[in-house]
């Protein structure tokens, strides 16, 4: 989860933005881990977090394509973690000029993450996965 110390900002706590929405809370014992940087290894223990519990493969979702989904995806395979990307599990948004649009953003960043950083699929093939192991 992103947080920002900038009052002015959509992910700081005080903005009626900030709180997961129902779907996204985390269950009662899931550990939460709180990033105030693009990579969600650069300011949390995720990475200390997940080798110490044997965890190689992680499956990234979540916004932003073109921001903290591609730093952390490409920062996590730099460590050694095999990194997956579900892709209709990722959003991404125009950018501040108009060639910028989110749909292009979207298909650059997730296939230069597919050509050499991480493994795409959908979410159905997620679930098969998670239902086969």
């Amino acid at each position: 989860m992103h947080q920002s110390n900038d009052p002015s900002s959509d992910l700081h706590p005080d903005s009626p933005y900030y709180p997961l929405i129902p779907a996204m809370k985390n269950l009662t014992d899931e550990p939460v881990f709180v990033k105030s940087t693009s990579s969600a290894f650069v300011s949390t223990n995720l990475e200390a977090f997940l080798q110490d519990r044997g965890i190689a493969n992680l499956y990234v979702m979540g916004a932003v394509a073109g921001f903290c989904v591609n730093t952390t995806t490409r920062h996590g395979a730099d460590l050694g973690f095999t990194m997956h990307v579900v892709k209709d599990a990722v959003i991404s948004f125009d950018g501040a000029k108009p060639e910028l649009k989110s749909k292009n953003i979207y298909a650059v960043t997730l296939g230069l993450l597919g050509s050499d950083f991480a493994h795409l699929l959908n979410h159905n093939e997620l679930i098969s996965r998670l239902i086969h192991t």
